[in-house]
């Protein structure tokens, strides 16, 4: 027999407690096909599409323009034949004959309970008729850390990760009023009890919402800079022609920052210090290498993943580059783009900018910055600046890894004449590609050349670094 479907949010990024409901594509009351697109929805990092998970009628439980916390009910798909429930949410099985149950809405304190010679004009609920608080997943992670057990927050409630904070002492307690409060703070000149940093004295001030992705990212990187001790180190490196020589083996515009990618990705094997994250004394090294790279085409900021970038050629890391400029622009990025990056990189060399501060995200320990300065004759100086968490690393180690990095971008922009390669052993002094293992005569014979490389050890020739086998 069909039954009804409840439709609820999906846990698409694990940082997401909660979602914007942007709009509807067909009226409640609308009968659906299954897979018909419901709705949009902006998460912190993408808008997307909810499907029906089943042919029938639409009812909707949430309005657009609302905050609906991941795991929630937006709608029902009610079945040919059926009545849709009065509440999207299936009630608790009732112990007694039905009544009217009025639950305290969560972080509400509780009216005092009437004396015995007071009657109380409210049905009696017990609170074993309420269901377990049901905590959002960064809750429950919270939670955890302080040591709170599930079963210690109020029946029935959605505990949330400041309603953690406050039983933890981190937060003041909630301020009490509802959205008309809320509003009248965003509209309100000077500042009101709601204002965490109080504007100018005096001035007119006209609120208005930041984008969802705005405020993910101030949260990850606030909280990157709240769990990491933050230091730096810079080296610079100059480059002669690389962007034109680079272009010229067809890694187009962005190949720049795909080679930095290429290199950092197996430099990470070498410092694994640096892909890892530190937690209460203890330090987390991730068993992939995936590079984050910021990107930002006046559409506001965001931070791609390069899956396993380190078992990838610069070909393969500009194909994938490209695909989510493609998206970015389109609007077509898909949560999956953002998730599991172990490392950062935030390239603005091709804003004529020499040197700026990155700051560390949320779960890692460590970014690299790029800048550039422009030199006569298309030369380049490339500024590499690492920075890092100095609970698990010092400069030193930091030094060497920009180091490292700045020899690696200097061997490919200064190639070297194939009979200076080292030759391959039983070659007759024949130099040779360390991964296609073409022979020196035969690269001649294709202008070719040979650039130095630590991973593989040896040379690499320009055929291979431009993916092509």
């Amino acid at each position: 027999m069909a039954e009804i479907v409840f439709v609820t949010i999906p846990q698409e990024t694990v940082n997401d407690v909660s979602v914007r409901l942007l709009s509807w594509k067909v009226p409640s009351g609308t009968v659906v096909e299954k897979d018909q697109v419901l709705c949009e929805v902006e998460t912190s990092k993408a808008v997307m599409e909810i499907e029906a998970p089943a042919a029938g009628q639409v009812v909707y439980s949430a309005q657009p323009d609302s905050e609906i916390p991941v795991g929630e009910t937006i709608c029902q798909i009610v079945p040919e034949g059926m009545s849709p429930l009065s509440s999207a949410v299936p009630a608790p099985e009732a112990k007694s004959a039905p009544q009217s149950i009025a639950i305290p809405a969560p972080n509400v304190v509780p009216a005092a309970a009437p004396t015995p010679d007071e009657p109380s004009s409210e049905p009696s609920v017990s609170e074993s008729d309420l269901r377990p608080a049901r905590l959002t997943p960064l809750a429950a992670k919270m939670a955890a850390e302080f040591g709170f057990d599930k079963g210690s927050f109020p029946r029935g409630s959605l505990v949330r990760r400041d309603d953690v904070l406050r039983r933890a002492g981190k937060l003041p307690p909630e301020q009490v009023g509802g959205p008309a409060s809320t509003a009248a703070a965003r509209t309100s000149g000077p500042a009101t009890e709601s204002t965490e940093n109080a504007p100018v004295a005096g001035v007119a001030v006209e609120w208005s919402d930041i984008p969802r992705r705005k405020m993910f990212e101030a949260r990850v990187l606030g909280q990157g800079h709240a769990k990491t001790v933050q230091s730096s180190v810079t080296c610079s490196v100059r480059i002669r022609k690389l962007r034109a020589q680079l272009q010229g083996l067809g890694l187009s515009s962005i190949g720049l920052s795909a080679l930095v990618i290429f290199e950092t990705a197996r430099l990470l094997r070498k410092y694994p210090v640096f892909n890892a994250l530190h937690d209460r004394g203890r330090m987390g090294t991730y068993g992939s290498v995936n590079i984050g790279w910021a990107l930002d085409g006046g559409d506001g900021l965001v931070v791609p993943v390069i899956q396993s970038a380190d078992t990838k050629r610069p070909q393969e890391i500009v194909e994938i580059m490209q695909r989510q400029i493609d998206g970015y622009v389109g609007g077509t990025l898909s949560p999956a783009d953002f998730l599991g990056g172990t490392f950062t990189v935030s390239d603005l060399s091709n804003d004529g900018i020499s040197h700026f501060h990155p700051l560390i995200s949320q779960g890692q320990s460590a970014i690299l910055g790029i800048g550039s300065e422009l030199e006569a004759g298309g030369n380049e100086t490339l500024s590499l600046i690492l920075a890092f968490d100095h609970q698990l690393a010092e400069g030193r180690k930091a030094a060497q890894f920009v180091r490292d990095l700045a020899a690696r971008l200097e061997a490919h922009g200064a190639p070297v004449l194939l009979d200076e390669a080292q030759p391959s052993p039983g070659s007759g002094g024949d130099p040779y590609c360390a991964l296609c293992m073409r022979s020196g005569t035969a690269l001649l014979k294709l202008n070719e050349m040979l650039v130095k490389s630590e991973v593989p050890p040896g040379f690499v020739c320009s055929y291979c670094l431009a993916g092509i086998k």
